[in-house]
């Protein structure tokens, strides 16, 4: 399966609400149109789909934010790390960059993502 498929299907639901939102407040602005809309009823209905479309955009962006952060592909990198340690070990014995070290850093945080995602469980 791949990365952050639960997230993309969550994704598709949230776009399906705001696109029906979108489409519901379009109906309700040309039901405005006709001479009968003078009851504030009709007006306070359309400010209230209006904060619940934009809740859901805010929503939405802040998983599509999530999703780049953090559902990336991820492969094995212990290689790579340890030819760039032996390599900068080489020039001054016991020294790895801070590149280096934030690299592997950053390596570690995805794959502690991947076991919450996969297993369910916390990391402490």
């Amino acid at each position: 399966m791949r990365a952050g498929y639960e997230l993309d299907e969550l994704i598709q639901l949230v776009e399906k609400n705001v696109n029906s939102l979108k489409k519901t407040i379009e109906y309700n602005k040309k039901y405005f149109d006709y001479p009968f809309t003078s009851n504030c009823d009709h007006y306070y209905k359309l400010l209230l789909l209006h904060n619940r479309l934009e809740n859901w955009e805010k929503f939405l962006s802040t998983l599509s934010t999530f999703k780049n952060t953090r559902c990336k592909e991820i492969s094995k990198k212990s290689g790579y790390f340890e030819k760039v340690m032996k390599i900068e070990n080489e020039g001054v014995h016991g020294f790895v960059t801070m590149q280096t070290q934030l690299d592997i850093l950053e390596y570690m945080k995805q794959l502690e993502w991947k076991l919450e995602e996969s297993e369910g469980m916390w990391l402490n």
